[in-house]
C-alpha cells in the first residue's frame, strides 16, 4: 500500500485515569461542528456511550443490522465516502484497507484515538526457514526509506507450504526483519497519515510501544493533558494522588523468594522448577489467607496465560468450585467473572472487575526481546520499566480502584513492587523516571 500524504498534526492527551479524557474529547467534538471525526475506541459499549453524548449524528458500524466483518468495513468506507463522522473500534481500524485510506484522504478528517494501538508484534519463523524462502525466490528484502528497516517483499504469490501465515503477512506489506527476528506492523503509519489531525488519549504515553513506533516512523507529536474537562497544557502526572487507595502488601515471608531482577518474567517462569512454581502458588494462597477476603468473589490475580494451569487453585482460583478450561471458554464474559478469579495480564477497557479488592500480580513484565531489538537497532529509546509500569497500572485499574475504592495488592516481584511503590510516591513522571534511573 503506497500513498503520498501530508503529515498530520498529532496531539497526545496524556492524563491520569479518571481525569476525564473522554469527556474532554466529546466536548472538543461538540465544539467543532464543522469538522469531520473518526472516533476509535477499545470496545463497542464505549462506541454507544460516545454516540449518545455527541451533539451530531455519527455512524456506528457495529449497530448496523449486519455484523459480518467485511460488512462492517463496507459500512465504515461508505460513511467516510459521504463525509459522515464515524465511531468505531480498534479492531475495525486494523481492518481498514486501501479504499478506507483513499476515502479518508482529502476530507480533513480528525482522528480521536482512545488508548494506544497495538502497532507491532513479533512473528516467529526460524532463520533457516526464512533463508530457504529467500533462496527459493519466494521473498526478497528492500530497505524501508523511512525507518531504515529491512522490509520483506513477496516475490512468489503462488506459494503453498507450511509458511503460508508468514507469506500472508508479507503479502500485506506488514513484515520487517531485525537481524534474525521478525515483526509485523499491525497498524501501518498510512492509517494515521490519512488524517488532517490526530488525538491520542492515554496515560504515560512515553512508556508505550506506540510512542517508540511514532518516532521510528518520523512522526512528531505534541503532549497535552486534561484540566476541568478541557484539553490543557501538558502536566506529567504520577500516581501520588492514588496512594491512599493502593495498599502494597509488605510481607517478607511472601516477598523474599522473588528478589532477582528477572524473577517471574516469562523466561524466569519457563525456567522455574516445579518446587519454585509450587512456592509461588502457595505464596499467592497465603496472601489471600492472611490479607484477602474469605469470599473469592473479591479476589483477582494474574500471571502469563501459559502458566495459569500451574498456579490456579482454590481458594483463590475459582468461585463456587473448580471449573475446567473448556467450561470457562464456553462461558460469556460475565459468567467467567462470576467463576474465575484470574484476570488476563492484558485485560483492558472493561468495568466487569470493578468489585475486586484483593489483587495478586504474579508477573514481572518485560517487552518481547524482538521489540526492544527493533527499536534499539533504529536508535529509538524504549524504557522497559515505564512499559512494565503501564501494563501493571492498567491491570490494577480493572479493579475497584477505578471507582475510587481501596485495594490490597500482592506483588511478589521486587522489581514490579518497586516500580509501583515509586509511582505512588512521586508527584510526576519526570521525577519518577529520575528515581527509577537512580535505583
Amino acid at each position: 500500500m503506497s500513498f503520498q500524504s501530508n503529515t498530520p498534526k498529532i496531539t497526545v492527551i496524556d492524563s491520569l485515569m479518571g481525569k476525564g479524557k473522554s469527556t474532554a474529547a466529546i466536548s472538543y467534538i461538540n465544539e467543532n461542528p464543522d469538522k469531520n471525526f473518526v472516533v476509535v475506541l477499545p470496545t463497542r459499549s464505549e462506541c454507544l456511550r460516545y454516540a449518545d453524548a455527541l451533539d451530531r449524528d455519527a455512524v456506528v458500524p457495529h449497530t448496523e443490522t449486519s455484523t459480518g466483518k467485511e460488512t462492517l468495513l463496507t459500512v465504515f468506507n461508505e460513511a467516510v465516502a459521504q463525509g459522515k463522522s464515524v465511531i468505531t473500534t480498534h479492531a475495525l481500524l486494523k481492518r481498514w484497507d486501501d479504499m478506507s485510506i483513499r476515502e479518508l484522504r482529502g476530507k480533513d478528517y480528525t482522528l480521536i484515538l482512545d488508548e494506544v494501538l497495538d502497532v507491532v508484534e513479533p512473528f516467529r519463523i526460524t532463520s533457516k526457514d526464512y533463508h530457504t524462502l529467500i533462496a527459493g525466490g519466494v521473498v526478497s528484502e528492500e530497505v524501508d526509506t523511512v525507518t531504515g528497516l529491512k522490509r520483506v517483499i513477496l516475490q512468489d504469490g503462488d506459494y503453498l507450504g507450511k509458511h503460508e501465515s508468514f507469506i500472508q503477512q508479507v503479502a500485506r506489506g506488514n513484515m520487517v526483519r531485525v537481524r534474525d527476528d521478525f515483526c509485523i506492523w499491525l497498524t501501518g503509519p498510512q492509517r494515521l497519515l490519512a488524517f488532517d489531525e490526530v488525538f491520542i488519549l492515554t496515560y504515560n504515553f512515553q512508556g508505550s510501544v506506540m510512542a517508540a513506533w511514532l518516532k521510528l516512523n518520523k512522526l512528531s507529536y505534541e503532549m497535552k493533558s486534561v484540566e476541568n474537562g478541557q484539553f490543557s497544557d501538558y502536566k506529567p502526572e504520577s500516581g501520588y494522588s492514588f496512594r491512599h487507595l493502593i495498599d502494597i502488601v509488605q510481607d517478607s515471608s511472601l516477598n523474599s523468594a522473588w528478589k532477582r531482577n528477572n524473577a517471574l518474567s516469562v523466561n524466569g517462569l519457563k525456567k522455574a522448577r516445579s518446587e519454585r512454581m509450587k512456592r509461588l502458588k502457595n505464596d499467592i494462597r497465603k496472601f489471600y489467607d492472611r490479607h484477602g477476603a474469605t469470599n473469592p468473589h473479591f479476589n483477582m490475580w494474574t500471571c502469563p496465560q501459559e502458566f495459569k494451569p500451574k498456579l490456579q487453585r482454590s481458594p483463590f482460583g475459582y468461585i463456587g468450585g473448580r471449573v475446567s478450561q473448556n467450561q470457562l471458554r464456553r462461558m460469556s464474559a460475565e459468567e467467567r467473572v462470576m467463576r474465575d478469579t484470574h484476570v488476563a495480564v492484558n485485560m483492558r477497557a472493561t468495568n466487569l472487575y470493578r468489585h475486586k479488592k484483593y489483587l495478586a500480580y504474579a508477573y514481572n513484565v518485560f517487552p518481547n526481546p524482538a521489540l526492544t531489538k527493533l527499536f534499539h537497532e533504529c536508535g529509538i529509546p524504549f524504557d522497559q520499566d515505564q512499559y512494565a509500569l503501564n501494563e501493571f497500572v492498567q491491570w490494577i485499574w480493572r479493579s475497584r480502584v477505578r471507582v475510587s475504592e481501596k485495594v490490597s495488592v500482592y506483588v511478589p516481584s521486587k522489581r514490579m513492587r518497586d516500580l509501583l511503590t515509586n509511582w505512588l510516591n512521586t508527584d510526576n513522571t519526570l521525577e519518577l523516571k529520575e528515581v527509577c534511573q537512580a535505583v
